[in-house]
């Protein structure tokens, strides 16, 4: 539905054609960041929760949502890897601001995988302070209900045959991604978001119900020991998951292989009962949203995450 938006801010050019968008508050600027990275086909403003979240945190910190060129349609030629690079160049930019400040990342749907890539991938990156994962939920097993079955597995097998041909980076036909998500993907995009098995190698598959532990030490419980405070937030309504997963057992088992990892999590992550995907919901559970991240943003700032 098209609305208008009215939002006060300020807009940073972080890199040559991406752009930032701060929201701003009356008062001094805030010497910390939130910095949002939004889900699959998402851009600036489109999240629900984005301007209410950006007036309930604290004064301390600003609320910024990243423009990544893999936004609204770009998803479909971009990749988790290339999200990160770019999310470190923003990282960068606001650490030149604020050098002394803390930086937060937070992400929904898709952009936890950009938030988690950016705490556990390969390489150096700018430090940051904290990661929120808010509906951390897996494309695969989404992927699995949203197309039909003999689709799905047809779908995979052209993108596989791309491949072997040498043609990962071409466009797969409209019919596979255009009609369900919107844009169209390249084989490579799609084999990494539907990563198919036996392996399940796809970069964008990272919170999947049957990963077994050392995938999620590759990744949580490399982020612990980067030191980055975690937070994670899974929408106990999520839509995008199937009714076969156990949403408590999941997260657990998230949650251990970050603490085990010598992770300092907040003892506020889990379920966020009543939220949808988005936490389009007015009342309780964006209020809940709106609690647990204020108090994480604080806790972080005093640097006393786990303890409170």
């Amino acid at each position: 539905m098209a609305d208008t938006v009215k939002s006060s801010g300020i807009l940073h050019r972080y890199h040559a054609k991406l752009v930032a968008f701060e929201h701003t508050r009356d008062g001094p600027s805030p010497p910390n960041a939130l910095l949002f990275v939004p889900g699959l086909s998402d851009g600036l403003l489109t999240a629900p929760y984005a301007q209410s979240l950006a007036a309930a945190i604290p004064s301390s910190f600003s609320f910024v949502e990243i423009l990544l060129s893999s936004a609204y349609s770009g998803w479909g030629t971009s990749s988790i890897s290339q999200d990160v690079d770019e999310v470190a160049q923003c990282v960068a930019y606001f650490k030149s601001l604020r050098p002394n400040g803390k930086i937060v990342l937070m992400g929904n749907s898709t952009g936890c995988q950009d938030v988690l890539g950016y705490c556990s991938f390969e390489g150096s990156r700018p430090h940051v302070d904290g990661a929120i994962l808010q509906a951390p939920v897996s494309d695969r097993e989404a992927f699995e209900f949203l197309f039909p079955p003999q689709d799905y597995d047809k779908n995979n097998e052209l993108a596989q045959q791309m491949v072997k041909e040498g043609r990962a980076d071409e466009m797969l036909p409209n019919h596979v991604s255009l009609p369900i998500l919107g844009a169209r993907c390249t084989a490579r995009r799609w084999l990494s978001l539907t990563s198919p098995g036996p392996e399940h190698a796809g970069e964008d598959d990272m919170f999947s119900s049957d990963l077994d532990n050392r995938r999620f030490e590759s990744t949580f419980g490399v982020a612990a020991r980067r030191g980055v405070a975690l937070m994670i937030l899974y929408s106990g309504n999520d839509g995008f998951v199937p009714r076969k997963v156990d949403k408590e057992a999941l997260v657990a088992r998230m949650e251990k292989a970050f603490v085990d990892a010598g992770g300092r999590l907040s003892n506020q992550s889990g379920i966020l009962s009543g939220a949808s995907h988005t936490v389009k919901e007015e009342g309780g559970p964006r209020e809940e949203l709106h609690k647990r991240v204020t108090n994480f943003l604080e806790s972080v700032e005093r640097e006393i995450v786990g303890n409170t």
